[in-house]
């Protein structure tokens, strides 16, 4: 019976391990892949703000100032806990990412047409009597 006891501990033991590993390994493809995707988006965000500056809407600027600040953040934040990895490829990704960005917004394209669809529902007065 105690051989019993100590196989199955040794085999819960290995499973859990084996199963903090696969944990691990999938936050560690998170993280890598967490990367690329700032970059592609910063570049983006960095041409759609300059439209935004361009067209002179305050929604736009507003928003778009927002979006790039966040990003920005987030990519920093990254960039610390990556250490010293190569980061060329990652800055290539970005300036390809503003280089498809703005040949959009040149042909014609707002990215933040959006923006201007949005109603916000005017918030109802309050009746007088009920509260």
């Amino acid at each position: 019976m105690k051989k019993i006891l100590i196989i199955l501990g040794i085999v819960v033991v290995a499973g859990l391990l084996l199963l903090l590993a696969g944990i691990f390994a999938v936050v560690a493809m998170i993280h890598k892949a967490e990367g690329p995707a700032l970059y592609s988006s910063v570049g983006a965000w960095t041409r759609i703000d300059e439209f935004a500056h361009t067209s002179g809407k305050t929604n736009y600027i507003a928003f778009a100032d927002n979006q790039l600040t966040l990003l920005q953040q987030a990519q920093t934040e990254w960039q610390k806990s990556a250490g010293n990895k190569d980061l060329s490829s990652l800055q290539k990704m970005q300036a390809d990412a503003y280089a498809t960005t703005d040949k959009n917004i040149k042909s014609g394209q707002n990215p933040l047409a959006y923006l201007d669809e949005t109603n916000f529902a005017p918030v109802p007065a309050p009746v007088k009597g009920k509260q």
